[in-house]
């Protein structure tokens, strides 16, 4: 009985929705110069050691670009709604962004005609929204009927170095989450929400060094 918890909880976990990185550039310097112990001069630090930029000052977010043909899917109401809720899904996203990335530093929505002095600048493209299909997930959700589906490319920029420093692209969905839904996934509701909610809490995650305190302890023993 144990092991069939055991399996029925692995499935259950398997099927959350979800959001993953499926590729990422990350940019860095390995050039280092020749040390002469024997001249002082001639030292000189690596300018990087593959250390990840981190702790912004600030982060300013520009809201995705996102072009109508890539939304389909449960996303409006109907036909006609659906270019009014395309060019509100970057709006929408840009807040879920900023409440999650404040967790890391004072972050800001700011227009496309503004441009931020210090801190990093985070910006996108959204090259897939599919809403997936309510009833679809009603009846064959649990066999991956009905997804739903965010694929985006995400742009970090530190604007006083002006150089990326991260690059990504992050992909995912409501995959096998059945009828019901979970606090990740809608079940017969919207998923798109879900989506995006889910696709700012992962890059927030990225971009934190330790979000989750993995490690960290409450007391110091030496035993």
């Amino acid at each position: 009985m144990k092991s069939l918890i055991a399996i029925a909880l692995s499935l259950l976990l398997c099927s959350c929705a979800d959001m993953v990185v499926t590729k990422s550039y990350v940019s860095s310097s390995s050039s280092r110069t020749t040390v002469d112990a024997k001249d002082i001069g001639s030292v000189h630090y690596a300018t990087n050691c593959g250390v990840g930029a981190a702790n912004p000052a600030a982060i300013y977010i520009r809201p995705f670009c996102i072009d109508p043909s890539v939304v389909r899917g449960d996303v409006g109401e109907s036909e006609a709604e659906m270019p009014i809720r395309a060019s509100l899904l970057p709006v929408a996203f840009a807040e879920d962004l900023k409440e999650e990335l404040s967790k890391l530093a004072p972050t800001l929505v700011i227009a496309d005609d503004e441009v931020p002095k210090i801190g990093w600048l985070v910006e996108g493209q959204f090259d897939l929204v599919d809403g997936g299909e309510p009833d679809a997930r009603f009846w064959l959700g649990i066999f991956g009927a009905g997804q739903s589906h965010l694929v985006m490319h995400v742009k970090v920029t530190d604007v006083e170095r002006h150089r990326v420093v991260y690059e990504f692209d992050l992909a995912g969905g409501s995959n096998d989450q059945g009828r019901f839904g979970t606090v990740r996934a809608s079940g017969l509701g919207k998923a798109t929400p879900f989506d995006l909610r889910n696709a700012a809490e992962r890059i927030m995650l990225v971009l934190s060094p330790d979000a989750h305190r993995y490690g960290a302890r409450s007391s110091v023993s030496l035993r």
